[in-house]
């Protein structure tokens, strides 16, 4: 009879002391990677870590016209904004606001046009516009569901809710207003991943195709042939001017429709020195006002209207979205029924 030897193997560590160190190292990196793997594809549960937010399209900045507008009401208010979101499902706006129950006064650019068809007069825009100190911020976050965005401010108090559509072959991103909790009715806005900083010159406005951009607007005012406040919009159709001239030392646009003293002068300029933004000005009035007034240019009740440049990502001029706020400050016995205050795109 054959006498058997004890074939047991020794306990984990012994076996392990047997093998080859480096072997040995392999094998322990090899467990740990897929350990890694294992908890990194595994979803927290209640956890509070900030995951990657799916950005608006693809988009980061935005420019925004937003306002509240109701023709039975004198109360009403616009506001024009930078929004700008954030990988983590943060968003941040800087804007300017504008309304009825707070009146300012227009203001000046310091951009004279000289050397364009309109009269030679130095820009105004609506006050405080101007400077970068007279805007507001606010912080926020936003989800994204399909081609819904939803932007909740100041930690809940107030939401607005907007539909997006990519255009210029995925490089722009346009909004449609569809919602919001606190009063606005009307908006406008597009998205790229263009710079704040990333202007297009005086020079490339006057060159792009204006009769492609659409101009929808609506506009709470009153009228000598309708003197109920009203809203009036309008859609599809070009802005007044599609065709402008660059004024001397390319600081501003000019353009006059119709001719003669029944014409209107229009006029485009930064909100200030050009540098660093994408803001814009549009002024405009009658001739025949500022004849009456035997003033060459006009200082009453002008149109001046704040704007942001509509920039792609290959920083391609698509036009402005811009508010109205026209505020009385000539006839007084009108109030706030002399006021034209509203939203508007002149944009492709």
């Amino acid at each position: 009879m054959m006498s058997h030897t004890s074939t047991s193997l020794p306990p984990l560590t012994q076996r392990t002391r047997s093998l080859p160190s480096r072997l040995v190292a392999v094998l322990l990196t090899t467990m740990l990677v897929c350990v890694s793997a294992v908890i990194s594809n595994v979803a927290p549960v209640g956890g509070s870590s900030a995951s990657a937010a799916e950005l608006p399209h693809g988009k980061e900045r935005f420019v925004v016209a937003i306002g509240g507008l109701q023709a039975s009401s004198t109360q009403n208010w616009v506001r024009l904004g930078q929004y700008e979101f954030h990988g983590d499902g943060t968003v941040t706006e800087r804007h300017w606001h504008w309304s009825q129950r707070n009146r300012v006064d227009r203001t000046y650019t310091g951009f004279v046009a000289r050397n364009c068809p309109t009269r030679e007069c130095e820009i105004q825009t609506a006050g405080g516009y101007e400077f970068t100190g007279s805007s507001k911020t606010l912080d926020g976050t936003y989800t994204v569901d399909g081609n819904t965005l939803e932007i909740t401010w100041n930690d809940g108090q107030f939401w607005e809710k907007w539909e997006m559509t990519t255009t210029a072959d995925g490089a722009l991103v346009s909004l449609e207003y569809v919602d919001s909790d606190f009063g606005a009715t009307h908006g406008y806005g597009y998205g790229s991943n263009a710079a704040w900083n990333d202007r297009v010159s005086n020079a490339d406005i006057a060159a792009a195709d204006h009769s492609n951009f659409e101009h929808s607007y609506r506009l709470w005012k009153t009228t000598h042939s309708n003197p109920d406040p009203h809203i009036d919009s309008g859609d599809g159709s070009p802005f007044w001017v599609t065709d402008w001239s660059v004024c001397s030392g390319g600081s501003c646009l000019g353009a006059r429709t119709d001719g003669g003293t029944s014409g209107t002068d229009y006029y485009v300029s930064p909100a200030r020195s050009p540098i660093g933004h994408r803001r814009d000005t549009m002024w405009s009035w009658r001739l025949s006002n500022a004849d009456g007034r035997n003033e060459y240019c006009y200082t009453g009740n002008s149109h001046v209207k704040p704007m942001m440049q509509v920039v792609d990502d290959n920083g391609e001029f698509h036009g402005w979205v811009g508010v109205e706020a026209s505020l009385n400050e000539t006839v007084p016995e009108q109030g706030a029924y002399g006021d034209d205050i509203g939203v508007f795109k002149i944009a492709s």
